[in-house]
């Protein structure tokens, strides 16, 4: 009886550690590893195609001042640049207005705060893209600023007849310190997955630190309608409302990336992370089983590894081994391409850590959503 017992335990542990590990190779070589496929290569823009750049700012005067020169001067045949003060209690409005006297290519609209009436972003980017003379927008946050010059045109020249969404890539500054590597990691791993996903004919997310898209799209979409009770949504939902395999580029040339300021705390992270997972629940349900087996399949991969070891298992081993060396020669290899193509640097040696913790801290922080909602329902 106790050798049966120990010979189903270790049947057991072997086939989720051969299954987790297939399903880790099928993402990662299917999917993830589409990143060093990617072109990176300059495409010249399309020289007849204006844009108007829209940023929604709500007391962002500070990082206005030190990121709307850089927007505001990029190399570009024929661009506005849009700024929406999203109720601002700052000196935005005069630092704006100011501004406006030195470059004749500034636009700018407020949202008056209303006492009766509460808004989210979604309220300010419609109000840009009202506020928009071009039929191509590009968005970049407040908070952001384009690594060149060249940052527009690099967008722009992923447009063509027949792409009218362009994902861009919008990264945090290095830093030192855990909490840099923990943040530089998630946001690389959340790029290599949107862009590979978009990439394979599955676009589902975009983030508006990067983003562009034509009037075409939004007047084609439900205009935030579906989701306007949510605090956020205006990048990721409306892109996996609208996108399709056909109509959706992605850009990887690094003078189109950009770059903001990381959280000064864990604890802030924390909560722009549980704002931001609050829109997964509104994917299709396709969607959410896709995002949701990788990391599932990750934990269950790592939890089976050690069990596996822990008990010293003789059979199956050979067969176990070989899948486990598979998937992590694979992971290092799609992730030093992918830190790469997206120049995050001194992140390999921490990826080990991350890759196992990242998935358990998300799924402790969706428990955490799943508890504030329930709480908010009675």
């Amino acid at each position: 009886m106790i050798e049966i017992k120990i010979s189903t335990i270790e049947l057991f542990v072997a086939l989720i550690v051969i299954g987790s590990a297939s399903i880790q190779l099928v993402y990662y070589l299917f999917f993830y590893i589409r990143i060093a496929f990617i072109k990176r290569k300059k495409k010249t823009p399309p020289t007849h195609k204006p844009v108007s750049v829209i940023i929604c700012a709500k007391n962002e005067e500070y990082n206005l001042k030190k990121n709307l020169r850089l927007v505001l001067e990029q190399q570009y045949t024929e661009f506005e640049v849009v700024v929406v003060n999203d109720c601002s209690q700052d000196d935005t409005d005069f630092y704006v207005t100011r501004l406006q006297k030195d470059y004749s290519h500034l636009r700018y609209t407020k949202i008056l705060e209303d006492p009766k009436f509460k808004h989210n972003k979604k309220l300010a980017v419609t109000i840009g893209i009202k506020a928009a003379k071009y039929d191509t927008f590009v968005f970049i946050d407040a908070d952001c600023y384009p690594v060149s010059n060249t940052w527009l045109s690099d967008i722009c020249a992923e447009f063509s007849d027949k792409k009218h969404i362009i994902l861009g890539y919008g990264g945090y500054e290095m830093k030192s310190g855990f909490l840099d590597k923990l943040v530089r990691y998630d946001t690389c791993c959340i790029a290599l997955q949107y862009m590979t996903f978009a990439h394979a004919g599955i676009p589902y997310m975009g983030v508006g630190r990067n983003l562009a898209y034509s009037r075409d799209m939004y007047v084609k979409s439900s205009r935030f309608v579906n989701h306007s009770h949510m605090q956020s949504g205006d990048d990721d939902l409306f892109i996996a409302e609208v996108a399709t395999a056909k109509n959706t580029a992605i850009c990887l040339v690094p003078t189109s990336f950009t770059r903001s300021e990381q959280v000064s705390s864990f604890r802030e992270w924390r909560y722009q992370k549980q704002r931001h997972l609050t829109t997964s629940r509104k994917y299709s349900f396709l969607q959410k089983i896709v995002l949701i087996l990788e990391p599932l399949s990750r934990v269950l991969f790592y939890c089976s590894v050690v069990a596996y070891a822990f008990c010293s298992f003789q059979n199956y081993f050979v067969l176990a081994i070989s899948l486990v060396a598979a998937r992590m020669l694979v992971y290092f290899v799609t992730n030093v391409c992918a830190m790469n193509s997206l120049h995050e640097k001194k992140l390999l040696v921490y990826s080990l850590i991350f890759d196992s913790m990242l998935p358990i801290i998300i799924t402790f922080l969706h428990i955490q959503n799943m508890i504030r909602t329930q709480k908010k329902r009675w």
